[in-house]
């Protein structure tokens, strides 16, 4: 390969690099307070940065062993899962909302004290604490799915058939999927036919039983068309 040949002008003209950081260090030195606070800015930026990354780790790790913990112990009060711990566990998880509120603990913790509450009969509880967890939810959660149903559920028990059919419509405005959209339209049907409303008993069932695949729920669908047609 032939060398590249360099011209004795080109030899006394300045290197640019040179050049150009010549003329950085003409600008530092004209504001060098400028830089400095700019540096001391932007050190302070990554400190309290990295600082923030340490204590939301720390935050989620002491959240997610306290969550723990309640866990086990609502576990070790009721094995069989019949509500039984439920005061037990109604303060362990509750403990773990006030300590780390921000939390995703506090999320599941939430979730799962909706659920104890319409356990114990608790509906206004119940409804409260789905809210809050639906109001602090990711909107690709599909916990709020269920926490909907929960609060139709309570509403239900409660005989507040509108909002009961309020809630389990906000399911079926979500489009879950088929079989989340059949569960709403079978709650819907349920509703109707606690207001004695067969014919839009009737309608929801139909609908469900588009949205069902399961053989024995279609079979349970079939019956109960017959019986109200």
């Amino acid at each position: 390969m032939v060398a590249a040949k360099i011209d004795k002008k080109d030899l006394e003209q300045p290197d640019a690099f040179q050049e150009a950081f010549g003329k950085f260090l003409d600008f530092a030195r004209e504001n060098r307070q400028k830089l400095y606070v700019a540096l001391g800015v932007l050190t302070l930026v990554i400190v309290l940065g990295a600082g923030y990354l340490f204590y939301s780790a720390s935050y989620e790790k002491d959240a997610a062993k306290l969550y723990f913990d309640a866990r086990l112990k609502a576990m070790k009060a009721d094995p069989m899962g019949t509500g039984a711990a439920g005061p037990e566990a109604l303060r362990a998880l509750t403990e773990v909302i006030e300590k780390y509120p921000s939390s995703d603990a506090a999320q599941s913790a939430r979730y799962e004290l909706g659920n104890l509450y319409f356990i114990m009969n608790e509906f206004d509880r119940s409804i409260q604490v789905y809210k809050a967890f639906i109001d602090s939810a990711s909107k690709k959660d599909i916990r709020i799915v269920y926490a909907r149903f929960g609060i139709g559920y309570d509403y239900e028990a409660k005989k507040e058939y509108d909002k009961s059919l309020e809630s389990f419509n906000q399911v079926v405005d979500s489009k879950p999927g088929n079989v989340f959209e059949g569960l709403s339209y079978r709650n819907i049907a349920r509703v109707y036919e606690e207001m004695n409303d067969n014919g839009k008993a009737l309608d929801y069932y139909k609908k469900a039983l588009e949205k069902t695949k399961d053989p024995s729920a279609s079979s349970l669908l079939k019956r109960k068309i017959a019986q109200l047609g």
